[in-house]
């Protein structure tokens, strides 16, 4: 029985990527959007991960902003992206709004998330704001394609052509009326472990589709439970690392980690854990790293203490092997 769960989550992400490839589609060798933040005012935030084991150029890669549901290149403003992304590693994206002494549409960004960015885009508001976006607009990150001379989209958040209500995108079919929970207004949003790869850029060129049409991509209808975390607005603790079960699939070769269940996560007083392996010792480290609890681990861990926030759960092992798992104190 020990053997079955230590496997079951290894399991279950081999299966899903196995149902990926099956449908032609190359997991975890392509940039996707890891993270989305449509806060207060100007706090708006998109977070890049890269599930290769290469670094990436960024300067092929562009963000775009479909606003209000419009559904043409030629009537959007995109911006591009520079620099160079790590292996398994992320970029913060952050609106460009950073003098202090503005207010009304150029109210600065807070100083939380400006210290998150890694680069700030959206400037000018009159020629690129791809970052000025509500949760009514669909975003797509694109990439471009030497061999069709164009850009093709790698992944998109929410339905292009498609303008839901003020709320946004829900979790209730038909998901574009505003019912259930809400998701892209006012909200954090994680993308889930197993998420592997964003759109599959070739396959609409495959099946006779003009690389100019970028509708060839979207869904038929875009849920966002299925492939999102949600979260509270303006939750920033989590920007700059992001777990993906790419990390696990690295290479085909598959790594074999103890299984650990922490519950119940968002927590108000103790947190509980289910392992496959027994905790010897426990660290709680904040957002910025710092360790603020330690100790044996004797059953459960408290967390009354802690202020409302992201945290990190490094656990040793009795076999001597690390975890670490993330929670929610609220």
């Amino acid at each position: 029985m020990r053997k079955l769960i230590l496997f079951s989550a290894i399991s279950a992400l081999q299966l899903f990527n196995a149902d990926l490839k099956a449908q032609g589609v190359v997991s975890c060798q392509e940039l996707f959007m890891s993270e989305y933040i449509e806060g207060s005012r100007n706090n708006k935030a998109i977070e890049i991960y890269n599930p290769t084991t290469h670094p990436i150029d960024l300067s092929q890669y562009r963000l775009t902003r479909w606003q209000n549901g419009s559904a043409t290149w030629d009537k959007q403003y995109s911006d591009a992206l520079s620099g160079t992304i790590q292996p398994q590693d992320v970029v913060v994206l952050v609106l460009d709004r950073r003098d202090t002494t503005q207010i009304g549409i150029d109210t600065p960004v807070v100083e939380e998330l400006r210290l998150k960015a890694d680069l700030f885009l959206s400037k000018d508001y009159n020629t690129s704001y791809s970052m000025s976006f509500n949760g009514d607009d669909a975003m797509s990150l694109d990439k471009w394609n030497e061999q069709y001379s164009t850009w093709l989209l790698v992944d998109i958040m929410g339905k292009i052509g498609e303008r839901p209500p003020s709320v946004g995108w829900s979790d209730s079919f038909p998901y574009n009326k505003g019912l259930g929970t809400w998701y892209t207004a006012n909200r954090t949003l994680i993308r889930k472990y197993q998420v592997l790869t964003g759109c599959d850029t070739i396959a609409p060129i495959k099946r006779g589709l003009t690389a100019t049409a970028p509708q060839a991509w979207n869904p038929q209808y875009f849920d966002p439970s299925a492939e999102w975390d949600i979260h509270p607005r303006d939750m920033f603790d989590s920007l700059g690392v992001h777990g993906s079960g790419c990390k696990t699939l690295s290479g085909e070769r598959i790594s074999i980690v103890p299984a650990v269940k922490l519950y119940p996560n968002p927590v108000d007083g103790q947190i509980y854990l289910e392992t496959t392996v027994a905790v010897e010792r426990f660290e709680v480290l904040n957002a910025f790293g710092q360790v603020i609890a330690q100790g044996s681990f004797s059953g459960a861990i408290d967390a009354k203490g802690l202020i409302s926030g992201m945290y990190f759960l490094n656990l040793t092992l009795k076999d001597g092997q690390m975890k670490q798992e993330r929670f929610i104190k609220n």
